[in-house]
């Protein structure tokens, strides 16, 4: 538990066999209990670090009377079913977000079959990037979510009595992301929108919404505008120049859209060719996709496609399909 000020701390819960480690949660104080910010994954010893660092402060479940999730990601999200049999906390979730709960999360195994056909429409060879199937102990536990109790739509405040929240609707990672703005101490919760060394996955799948990675880019200028001291994220370490991070970002999906154009150079090709000629992970010194675990090709996939639909959005490339397959050809060159 760290008191980033008085009455906000941060806890991190552990996220298991993930490279991430922690979600970072954050318990915000107020007249009539605690907000918590994100919950964590859902499992034994996420709860029981939670139990355990509300105790270091001397508090226990049941201060916890509202949970709002920046979205619904599994380690964001996956720990409010327990808590709530824990808490009875009114969960506060933004509208789109409550739609990928219930209309992908409930059928599963028909949204993998959707990226599947994604998959190999965009030139994926079919024995290279397995598509995952879960068991039924998983589908079981997603197909009965827990329905939010507030929907967000951006720009309420949220009060606890001693802090006034404004939520700040940051689509791209997910279509509902949401961010909250602490004015009085400069204070931006970030979720997964703004992270202090790594970038977020974007992608284009058929809950992403029509142009993710667009949405994402104007987000990051809505956050642009505000003064913010500290940013608290969900992921990594606590920081403090969100412009500085801002442009960072900005400049790495700048610095793929010209790789992509680049690989494009050449002549027509798939989402699954150009994701082969682009450099992943460039904040570790860069890999090749062929490198890249399998989870790690199906999120490239993605990603690329994502780049894609808003180069096509902005005129930089047109798409055109063959024989099932669809193909991207860039449209610098022709403008001169």
């Amino acid at each position: 538990m760290i008191e980033i000020i008085p009455g906000i701390h941060q806890m991190r819960i552990p996220i298991p066999n993930n490279p991430l480690g922690f979600t970072n949660t954050y318990l915000v104080r107020g007249t009539n209990g605690y907000l918590l910010i994100d919950a964590g994954w859902n499992s034994g010893e996420a709860l029981a670090s939670m139990k355990n660092q509300l105790a270091e402060i001397g508090l226990s479940f049941k201060d916890i009377t509202r949970i709002l999730a920046t979205h619904v990601h599994a380690d964001h999200y996956g720990l409010v079913s327990s808590l709530r049999q824990h808490t009875k906390a009114e969960i506060l979730l933004h509208r789109l977000e409550k739609d990928v709960l219930l209309n992908q999360y409930a059928a599963v195994n028909v949204t993998l079959s959707d990226i599947e056909e994604l998959f190999l429409g965009n030139g994926a060879p079919r024995d290279e990037i397995p598509m995952p199937r879960l068991p039924g102990r998983d589908m079981r536990r997603l197909q009965t979510p827990v329905v939010p109790d507030i929907i967000l739509e951006g720009g309420e405040i949220i009060s606890t009595g001693e802090f006034n929240l404004e939520v700040i609707w940051t689509p791209g990672h997910a279509p509902g992301h949401v961010c909250l703005y602490e004015p009085v101490n400069q204070i931006l919760f970030g979720g997964d929108h703004v992270l202090p060394t790594i970038t977020p996955n974007i992608s284009l799948m058929s809950f992403s919404g029509d142009n993710p990675l667009g949405s994402f880019m104007k987000s990051l200028e809505t956050l642009a505008s505000l003064e913010v001291k500290i940013v608290l994220p969900a992921h990594e370490h606590t920081y403090t120049n969100l412009g500085k991070r801002l442009n960072e970002i900005i400049h790495h999906h700048r610095q793929r859209n010209f790789e992509i154009l680049e690989t494009l150079r050449s002549g027509p090709a798939t989402a699954y060719h150009v994701s082969s000629g682009i450099t992943w992970v460039p904040e570790t010194g860069g890999i090749k996709y062929k490198d890249l675990p399998p989870m790690d090709k199906r999120m490239a996939v993605m990603e690329t496609l994502a780049h894609l639909k808003a180069l096509l959005v902005d005129g930089e490339v047109e798409s055109y399909k063959e024989e099932g397959i669809i193909y991207y050809k860039s449209l610098t060159d022709r403008r001169g």
